[in-house]
């Protein structure tokens, strides 16, 4: 018997072992899921503080971008204000009235003194005043400056072409 009990509790002992190792490598595999999960934590704050500096960039870039074209429509603005256009047209093209330049030229003074802008969408263009842009206004605004600088070229380019010979 003696034998027996000392097989038994050898039996025993190995798999109070077995268990201990058996709990030992639970452990490190709770360990090893708790390392990965910190390390996933980890990176997703570094993803949200990425993120988070993306924006604010992106937002301090568009706010500069604001400022400066306000600052640029402010300063067009005073060009219209001292007469602007009737510098660009020049002198009235064969076949136009002198009158019909200096309306055009003082209509847009009126304009610029009152703080109104051209805004060009869908084809139609309104005005409205400046203090009164906001950002959403952005593209209109380039596509009336983009007409207006169209009509005043064309015009220009058409004047120079009305002197050539033609064969």
């Amino acid at each position: 018997m003696l034998n027996g009990h000392t097989e038994e509790g050898a039996h025993k002992e190995r798999e109070d072992r077995a268990r201990g190792r058996e709990r030992e490598r639970a452990r490190a595999r709770g360990r090893v899921r708790l390392a990965a999960a910190w390390v996933a934590a980890v990176r997703q704050e570094a993803l949200a503080l990425k993120r988070e500096q993306n924006r604010k960039r992106k937002e301090a870039e568009e706010a500069a971008a604001w400022k400066h074209f306000v600052q640029t429509e402010r300063r067009q603005l005073q060009l219209r204000k001292d007469g602007q256009l009737a510098k660009q047209l020049g002198e009235p093209l064969p076949g136009e009235l002198p009158a019909i330049l200096q309306r055009l030229a003082s209509e847009d003074r009126i304009q610029a003194e009152r703080g109104l802008v051209a805004l060009t969408s869908g084809g139609k263009t309104f005005y409205k005043a400046i203090d009164d842009l906001d950002p959403e206004d952005m593209p209109a605004r380039i596509a009336a400056n983009r007409l207006r600088t169209t009509w005043l070229k064309e015009r220009r380019d058409g004047w120079l072409g009305r002197g050539e010979i033609q064969h």
